[in-house]
């Protein structure tokens, strides 16, 4: 039994650690402290490309939705925990909000199967000829209780009864796709045409809006070069910044920052990309933490600082079940001081 024992829990959500989210952390705090004007509103959108073929919900189980969960779980709670950090970051004492009201959207299975029918993919399919092993009946039927295709969040963030930041999270697994085969690769991961796109847009009132763009046009992610930081590369990231100069007393109107540019020089010699590097950052942390080395205090992402994140999450579902029961889908949830 356990009597003594320095215990370490963190979860592995490694936007925490990326150097371009740390910089907009650090444009919205500046703002914050010159202005005292909080994040006002923010638009998150993450786009998967993992595209399923109908048989496919039923017969594989990565990233299962046959086993009851989908798009929320896999990585919903990375967003919801990016929306926690924009206004942790932008936070003004007597403005912080005291409660978040939901109000969430789901694609189901059932959804995406009236979307491309089966005439649609063998005509689409013509290298290749595709065939379905259950019928749009079978599949209706066998995909009822699977998990969401996509979500689109609305949350208000409020203090008492009036909202103060508005906040919308698309999390779509139903998007472009590279995929132009019948028979999935068998690395479902990064092998089966996933494309990722992921946009943050950022408003502090009339002062600061900040974009953030990571598009990817290729599939494949084995090898990296310096190419690979421009539009569309595997390491695509840009911050597009805007300002209200004359006001701030610095600065341009407008600034883009690069991830290559806020990045070591150990980032640019490895050929991997630059998130799966923050991945193996995120376990170093851990095992650093384990073995005594790490102060709790200071681990990027300890349990204790996951509340308004699972909240949102667990309202999230919470409100698409009452939906589906025919209920008011708005879930409201008290935000930590």
């Amino acid at each position: 039994m356990q009597k003594k024992k320095r215990t370490v829990f963190s979860v592995h959500v490694q936007r925490r650690y990326h150097a371009g989210f740390h910089k907009v952390f650090e444009l919205i705090r500046e703002v914050a402290d010159k202005t005292g004007c909080p994040v006002t509103s923010i638009q998150s959108t993450h786009a998967d490309g993992q595209w399923r073929l109908p048989s496919e919900l039923v017969d594989i189980s990565y990233h299962g939705y046959n086993q009851g969960y989908g798009k929320v779980s896999h990585s919903g709670y990375h967003f919801f925990d990016l929306t926690y950090q924009f206004i942790a970051n932008g936070k003004v004492g007597e403005k912080w909000p005291d409660n978040g009201e939901v109000c969430a959207s789901f694609l189901e299975p059932s959804g995406l199967l009236l979307q491309m029918k089966k005439k649609d993919l063998e005509r689409i399919f013509t290298k290749a000829k595709y065939s379905q092993q259950y019928s749009h009946e079978e599949l209706n039927n066998l995909t009822r209780g699977y998990g969401e295709i996509d979500a689109f969040v609305k949350l208000d963030l409020k203090k008492k009864n009036t909202t103060v930041c508005q906040v919308s999270i698309n999390l779509l697994h139903n998007s472009f796709s590279r995929r132009a085969w019948v028979t999935p690769d068998k690395d479902l991961y990064k092998g089966n045409g996933r494309v990722k796109h992921e946009t943050h847009f950022i408003q502090q009132g009339p002062f600061q809006s900040i974009h953030v763009h990571s598009f990817q046009i290729k599939d494949k992610h084995d090898r990296n070069t310096r190419e690979d930081f421009n539009f569309g590369g595997n390491n695509h990231f840009d911050i597009h910044v805007f300002r209200n100069a004359a006001l701030l007393g610095d600065g341009d109107v407008y600034q883009k920052i690069r991830i290559d540019e806020l990045l070591d020089e150990k980032f640019h010699q490895t050929p991997g990309l630059v998130i799966e590097q923050i991945k193996e950052g995120v376990v170093r942390e851990f095992l650093e933490g384990v073995c005594g080395n790490l102060k709790e205090v200071n681990l990027t992402s300890s349990i204790k600082d996951q509340s308004f994140a699972v909240k949102l999450m667990s309202a999230v579902y919470m409100s698409h079940i009452r939906k589906t029961n025919g209920e008011s889908p708005v879930v409201s949830f008290k935000i930590d001081k």
